[in-house]
């Protein structure tokens, strides 16, 4: 009734731009959201083991993913002049683990009882931003399919932004809500409070009646809440397509499939019960998977442009053009670096899901720490790079090199 009693103007239009044509875009960039329920059903309907699931993921589509970075800035030459000060200091993160376990022992030495949280916090701080890692991108999909098509108006541009960060962050904190291992690490009880018995009526009156809603706890309430948010916001969605097809406006097409991939992945994995069985580092696969299968076709598809045009002298860029003008080559080269890096850490009893050369986690440091720490906060130095660059290397505001190697130029 309400569509209805709007004015009517003239058809509305479809507007299917794509980032890299149709059958790229639906299958990396929309499609690729599957890969995320296929894991979670390798879990939840196949009961296999995650943690060797985990580790395949990571040697051939996680860890490869950093290599897309390398590939485009320290491979390549003139991008690496043009960034130099960026692409150096920015090798401080390999820093931050040792840091944190110096800074641990200094407390250690001081005889601080909770010296070991400059580290505890470090791996909070690195799990937290590897989350907003993978938000970020997909808001930077979006951002991309509605300067492909033109979409700009500001109603638009906030309730997609909206829409997209409340249906990524607000299920990320349900699930850290609810999960044993997560609620262990605050000091909460490993399960979450059990929820009080439907009034007469069932779900349908729960939210009107009093008693029930007093008789839920806190933790119930984050659930209760998110949810909401995320259905009002939806629907608020939807409402606004309706609205521009009733006036006739143009609809962008690419960015819906878009937001119906990713926004009810993350809603389906979080507030999932079955989430809850899986271990932390299998939730971690389940969301990233699309989001690794995303950057490695941004990457090739910018590699293509940069690269291998005709009229471009492949010189100028060093290594990057012999590395990347094959796909397999690539491929080889990315899965080696992965490889090496995750071979290392199953060495030194880093990685789970495989056999230790030497345990490091019995060669004492200090107090509660062993070598193994240090190790790993080496290694993670690759992620935190990888997090910290990549956030100013894919900004197309005013590169116009970048625009141009994306496409997104006339």
């Amino acid at each position: 009734m309400l569509l209805s009693a709007l004015p009517r103007h003239h058809s509305a239009t479809l507007s299917v731009n794509w980032i890299i044509n149709r059958p790229m875009d639906l299958t990396w960039f929309i499609g690729a959201a599957l890969s995320g329920y296929a894991l979670f059903f390798m879990h939840a309907g196949l009961g296999w083991d995650m943690v060797r699931i985990w580790f395949l993921w990571v040697v051939f589509l996680d860890s490869p993913h950093l290599f897309g970075t390398l590939s485009r800035t320290y491979l390549d030459k003139r991008e690496f002049q043009q960034r130099r000060k960026l692409l150096t200091w920015s090798l401080l993160w390999f820093l931050a683990g040792p840091a944190m376990i110096l800074l641990s022992y200094g407390l250690f030495e001081l005889g601080v009882n909770r010296y070991q949280m400059p580290w505890n916090l470090l791996l909070i701080f690195s799990g937290l931003w590897a989350y907003w890692h993978v938000v970020r991108q997909h808001y930077g999909f979006m951002r991309l399919y509605q300067k492909k098509n033109a979409d700009s108006h500001p109603i638009d541009a906030r309730l997609d932004s909206a829409l997209l960060y409340a249906g990524l962050l607000l299920p990320f904190l349900v699930y850290i809500n609810r999960h044993p291992e997560t609620r262990a690490k605050v000091g909460l009880s490993a399960a979450l409070p059990t929820y009080p018995p439907l009034p007469a009526g069932g779900r349908l009156m729960a939210p009107f009646d009093l008693s029930y809603l007093t008789a839920l706890s806190w933790e119930h309430w984050i659930v209760v809440i998110s949810a909401t948010i995320i259905g009002m916001l939806a629907i608020a969605f939807l409402v606004r397509q309706a609205v521009r097809i009733r006036h006739g406006d143009g609809i962008n097409g690419p960015k819906i499939l878009f937001m119906l991939a990713v926004v009810p992945l993350h809603v389906y994995v979080c507030f999932s019960t079955t989430v809850l069985t899986a271990p932390l580092l299998a939730f971690g696969a389940f969301l990233t998977i699309f989001h690794d299968f995303q950057y490695h076709a941004i990457v090739y598809f910018y590699h293509r442009n940069r690269y291998h045009r005709p009229e471009v002298d492949q010189k100028q860029f060093g290594w990057a053009p012999k590395i990347c003008g094959n796909l397999f080559v690539y491929a080889v080269c990315a899965i080696g670096f992965a490889a090496v890096i995750r071979l290392l850490g199953c060495a030194f009893e880093l990685n789970p899901g495989c056999t230790p050369v030497l345990v490091t986690s019995e060669i004492n440091l200090f107090g509660a720490f062993n070598t193994d720490a240090l190790l790993t906060g080496f290694l993670l130095g690759f992620p935190l790079h990888h997090y910290f660059v990549d956030q100013f290397i894919w900004k197309t505001g005013r590169n116009e090199e970048l625009q141009n190697d994306l496409k997104l130029t006339a």
